[in-house]
């Protein structure tokens, strides 16, 4: 996995551009690079490092979506009870599980419409009010979000090898604050 990760984060050097976002020298991002942003709280250089590693995950977000699940679930035994397809299930059963697929396929592309509108703060914080009504008109507990926060985190800097940085924890660990802050709105409203 780590020669696929060196590749991949060579193919994302600095300069080049991924989508809509160009990824600039880490020592040219001008004296806004530390700025944060008065909704997010997020800097340039929280934000670069975003999109950095979350395009480690982007090619592939069947697989992280499973793998983000369970580690979800063995870190977090009360989350897998959330889910009556999952409940109960061992978590060799949970690997070739197709619903599991699914579902964790569609929590990593919600997070990547997430990420992609990092810049786009009107549009992100409506992607997660949807979020957050959606779960709460379904019965998860708010606390969930809480318990799934940190794990996202560990499991990006788990998987992400060299490409992790001080900065990307930093970055992703104010980026669920603010990500919950917004969801909890909706449980709140």
């Amino acid at each position: 996995m780590g020669a696929v990760l060196s590749v991949v984060w060579g193919w994302l050097s600095p300069g080049t551009q991924v989508g809509a976002v160009t990824f600039p020298e880490e020592g040219s991002l001008g004296p806004e690079a530390d700025v944060p942003d008065k909704t997010t709280g997020l800097t340039l250089r929280h934000r670069t490092a975003i999109y950095r590693t979350w395009d480690l995950v982007r090619p592939n977000p069947k697989l992280h979506g499973i793998n983000l699940f369970l580690t979800m679930f063995q870190e977090e035994p009360v989350l897998q009870t959330r889910f009556k397809g999952f409940a109960g299930k061992s978590i060799e059963e949970l690997k070739n599980s197709k619903r599991l697929a699914a579902h964790g396929t569609t929590v990593v592309m919600a997070i990547t419409a997430m990420v992609d509108n990092l810049e786009d703060v009107s549009v992100l914080v409506e992607l997660l009010k949807n979020t957050g009504a959606n779960h709460r008109d379904r019965g998860v507990p708010k606390g969930d979000f809480e318990l799934l926060a940190p794990v996202l985190v560990r499991f990006l800097k788990d998987n992400l090898g060299s490409a992790w940085s001080p900065v990307a924890e930093e970055a992703w660990t104010q980026a669920m604050k603010v990500i919950n802050a917004v969801i909890f709105t909706s449980y709140d409203a």
